[in-house]
């Protein structure tokens, strides 16, 4: 492929995805590679208004300064604007407990941000290409992955563009050779002490053996994946309309109609992969459907809880509950006593049938009570379910207790031994505030 085919076909692949608006600004992520070089090169002939920006982390002693020397050397030759960035990237892993790997991703692209947003430019184009691709692919494969992983990087994320996605290593090799430009090699790219390198170096090579158009295959497949997940976006965008129903940042979803659904599984991956569950957890979690309710599953951001009703979605990000305060009055009985309803936050209760101090405490697994109005005891989870009360209320619903038993499932019940009798001459009017 000649350089002014590569240029063509960049330019059809940024308007066929919308990655840049025509000679817009761009902030092109420069590390003096090749694809790299050709990305900003590519870009700068094709008219749009390109700032190059260089990360030195200084993790490669001498070979970082000859980076930055290269880079600074080819943007002055192109009369292209050029930003650098010194990083002490060693320091910011130890204080964030990253990998080196980890923190300079993180400090690129945040400086990457920062520039786009003091330039005012639409858009970070960054260098990855067809080969990365693959990579990507397969990793996201061997970790394990639903179908969005195997479509691996997506053209566009954000304000990160990726013009070169379908551009092999071996054609931006050819382009710049046929350009006459140079390029530097980062000697790190050959150790496979890091996990891509494994891929490129040993695996692909593998399966190349196999199959000498490994490399093309996958490409092709990965097309076919982002079709398929355009098929499923628009089918959980459905199920959500259906299924799903927010009230403030309580998500309820409707598992019994998901599990209606064909590969209610799947569907049940993509609605809860947002909120940060992975693929093992939504396994477990649509087994768990089946059963008995009350289980819960954590991710990073949320939890998610199995009631009767389907699955309660609740951010992790609580505040700690402050206690509140029981107050209490005792008093004569009155001729004519006016009692709360049932749901209010004070009850009038026979005084004489409380045994010893008062205590205020949440339910504990194998409480009983006996409400009032019912013969019999009956546990508290038994009547929190009865009432349809969700786990995360059942968390927030406080108990007053004596030294014997429950009095009072506060908002709910009273105890039927602590109710005012025809025979009670005083009575404990108490109050939760």
């Amino acid at each position: 492929m000649n350089a002014e085919f590569m240029l063509l076909r960049t330019k059809q692949y940024i308007e066929r995805k919308h990655l840049l608006s025509p000679f817009g600004k761009v902030i092109v992520a420069l590390s003096g590679g090749a694809d790299s070089t050709t990305l900003l090169d590519v870009l700068h002939r094709l008219g749009y208004t390109c700032i190059a920006a260089h990360c030195n982390f200084h993790l490669r002693g001498e070979e970082s300064m000859r980076d930055e020397r290269h880079v600074r050397a080819f943007c002055k030759q192109q009369d292209i604007v050029l930003y650098v960035k010194d990083f002490d990237t060693t320091t910011y892993a130890a204080s964030h407990k990253l990998s080196i790997e980890m923190a300079a991703r993180e400090l690129r692209y945040a400086w990457f941000e920062e520039l786009r947003q003091s330039e005012a430019a639409e858009a970070i184009a960054v260098a990855h290409n067809a080969d990365d691709q693959v990579e990507t692919m397969l990793m996201h494969l061997v970790r394990g992955s639903g179908l969005k992983g195997l479509c691996g990087m997506a053209a566009q994320n954000g304000h990160v563009v990726r013009p070169l996605l379908e551009i092999t290593r071996q054609e931006i090799e050819t382009y710049l050779k046929q350009r006459g430009i140079t390029y530097v090699n980062d000697s790190t790219n050959q150790e496979t002490v890091f996990r891509r390198n494994k891929f490129r170096h040993e695996i692909i090579p593998l399966l190349a053996s196999i199959n000498p158009r490994v490399k093309e295959t996958l490409l092709r497949s990965q097309h076919y994946f982002e079709d398929y997940q355009s098929i499923v976006t628009q089918k959980v965008s459905e199920i959500r309309q259906k299924a799903v129903r927010q009230v403030g940042d309580e998500v309820y979803v409707d598992t019994n109609m998901l599990m209606r659904e064909a590969g209610g599984e799947a569907l049940l991956y993509e609605l809860m992969n947002e909120y940060g569950f992975n693929s093992d957890q939504c396994e477990q979690m649509y087994a768990a459907l089946k059963g008995q309710s009350g289980k819960r599953f954590y991710s990073p951001t949320h939890y998610a809880e199995h009631s009767r009703e389907g699955l309660l979605i609740v951010p992790n990000n609580e505040q700690k509950e402050e206690c509140p305060t029981l107050q209490k009055e005792i008093r004569k009985r009155l001729e004519k006593e006016t009692f709360p309803a049932a749901n209010s936050m004070q009850i009038i209760i026979d005084a004489e049938a409380v045994r010893g101090e008062l205590k205020l405490r949440h339910w504990q697994e194998g409480d009983v009570f006996r409400p009032i109005g019912l013969k019999g005891k009956k546990k508290v989870s038994d009547f929190f379910n009865d009432q349809k009360i969700s786990l995360r209320q059942k968390e927030k619903v406080w108990l007053v207790t004596d030294e014997e038993n429950i009095i009072w499932i506060v908002g709910y019940r009273i105890d039927d031994r602590y109710k005012v009798k025809e025979t009670t001459q005083k009575v404990m009017h108490l109050t939760l505030q």
